[in-house]
This record gives structure tokens, C-alpha cells and sequence, in this order.
């Protein structure tokens, strides 16, 4: 099935208006419909409106032709009045009454037409404007108002030179290079007291720190060079004594001492 030509659409929205009181739900009935059989009466025309059997049952439920639409069509004198059939509210057909004019030689699907107009309760005619009659909304009155906030300004971007992004490279290699090489200075200026007797919570850290590098370093060997486990908890053993003897606790201790005094500092440009 085709949908509605121009002239049912425009019809079919000024009716809707119409009987805005009579069938509140007339549009949504026609947005949800499809045209039917098509008649040609020769004094006006019928469609018929198929509703989608879905939709809610309609808020009222008047039966009978309503609509006080009227419109030119063609080149006929006169115009013609259209109504909408409903039945317990539901909408069944269109009707176009020409008022007894020929209408037989009008293909209403291409015949042009104009001056759509419903008539008030004094029988005067009232121009169809959908623009007109729409209420103005209260949402684009708060837009009203000339207090807006101007628009940030948008800067244009910095353009980026050849010499700006070597000057760049160059300082992140400079930068890489004092890692690496940069001067270290002391942490303090205070000297380190060498002789100072070491803490017995530091002994046990380096212990400990012995044992577990010992530990992984005869592990590894043993692994690479696929002898047994047994190689590996032996050497551990011999090494991790070995190192454990106080003489040597006490000069790996000065030794971390001292390096605890130096951070690396970048060198002043």
C-alpha cells in the first residue's frame, strides 16, 4: 500500500486540529494508519484509513462524520468539505462532499489545492496554519533573554618550527645524558661518621638481604648449569656463612653507609 497523497495529509492534520475536543487522539490515529481503498465519488472522494489494531483504545468514543474542514481543489468554483468517520472513536474513513460539483475528471492524487480552512462556530471561515495555531513553547521563551554568556575566544594553535622541535630533541637528550652520566653530589653536607656503631636492626636487614641474593644466585647457577638442587642449598649455605661472619657484616654496613649519604643531582645550567 502506497501512504497518503498530499491532499489526505494536509486534510487529515487540519482535521486533527478540528476535533482536537471531539477525538484528542485523532493525530496519533493518523500517524499510525495506512489509506485503504480510494474512491472517486464524482461529487468528491473516500478513503479509507486502516488503524493499527495495537494502539490503546481512544480517550473518547464519538461515532459518526466530524470536521468542519473545507479546501479549493483544482479549478473547481467552489470548495469541498472533508470529514473524518469514526466509529466508537476509532477512525475509520475520510469523506470529501463537493457539494455536488463534477468531480470525475480529478485524479486526487496529483490535482493541485490550496486555501485549507475550518469554519467556527459562527459558520466563518479560519485559515489552517499549522505554524499559526501551534502554542508557543515555554522552553524557547527561557532562551529570551540577552544576558548570554559570549563564547570563549579560540586562539589560533602556536605554529611549531623546524628550530623550535631541534631545540626540543636536543634538551631531552641533554636530559638523558645527565642521567647517565651527571655529576653526584652529597645528601647532606654533614660527613659520615665511619666509626659509629652499627644498628642491630641493620645488621639483620643486610643478613637477610645476603641470604635471599645468595639464595637466588645458587639457584640460577644451578639451573644453567643443570646440576642438582642439592648443589644449590650447599652453596648457599657455604656462601651465606661465609658472608655472615662479622668482619664482613661490619664492612658491607660502612660501605651502605657511605652510599647513603650521595644522590644523584642534575647539574646546574
Amino acid at each position: 500500500m502506497t501512504r497518503f497523497t498530499p491532499l489526505e495529509s494536509d486534510i487529515l492534520d487540519a482535521l486533527a486540529w478540528d476535533l482536537r475536543d471531539i477525538a484528542p487522539d485523532l493525530a496519533g490515529q493518523f500517524a499510525e494508519s495506512l489509506p485503504g481503498s480510494r474512491r472517486n465519488t464524482g461529487s468528491g472522494l473516500f478513503t479509507e484509513l486502516i488503524v493499527d489494531r495495537s494502539r490503546p483504545p481512544p480517550m473518547t468514543t464519538p461515532t459518526g462524520r466530524f470536521g468542519t474542514v473545507h479546501a479549493m481543489v483544482g479549478d473547481l468554483p467552489d470548495p469541498i468539505a472533508f470529514q473524518v468517520e469514526l466509529r466508537q472513536g476509532r477512525l475509520l474513513a475520510l469523506h470529501g462532499d463537493a457539494y455536488g460539483q463534477d468531480t470525475r475528471a480529478i485524479d486526487f492524487a496529483r490535482v493541485p489545492f490550496d486555501q485549507v480552512f475550518t469554519l467556527d462556530e459562527r459558520g466563518e471561515s479560519v485559515a489552517f496554519d499549522p505554524e499559526a495555531l501551534m502554542q508557543p513553547s515555554p522552553l524557547l521563551d527561557l532562551h529570551q533573554h540577552a544576558d548570554h554568556a559570549p563564547p570563549p575566544p579560540v586562539s589560533a594553535p602556536g605554529v611549531m618550527t623546524v628550530a623550535d622541535v631541534q631545540k626540543f630533541q636536543s634538551e631531552k637528550l641533554q636530559g638523558l645524558v645527565d642521567v647517565m652520566f651527571g655529576k653526584v653530589h652529597p645528601a647532606t653536607a654533614t660527613p659520615v661518621d665511619e666509626d659509629a656503631p652499627i644498628d642491630k636492626a641493620d645488621q639483620t636487614s643486610l643478613k637477610i638481604g645476603l641470604w635471599v641474593a645468595v639464595a637466588i644466585g645458587s639457584l640460577l647457577i644451578t639451573l644453567v648449569m643443570r646440576l642438582p638442587i642439592f648443589f644449590a642449598i650447599f652453596l648457599t649455605i657455604a656462601i651465606g656463612r661465609m658472608l655472615s661472619r662479622p668482619p664482613v657484616i661490619a664492612a658491607l654496613a660502612r660501605g651502605t653507609r657511605r652510599l647513603g649519604q650521595y644522590e644523584y643531582r642534575p647539574p646546574e645550567r
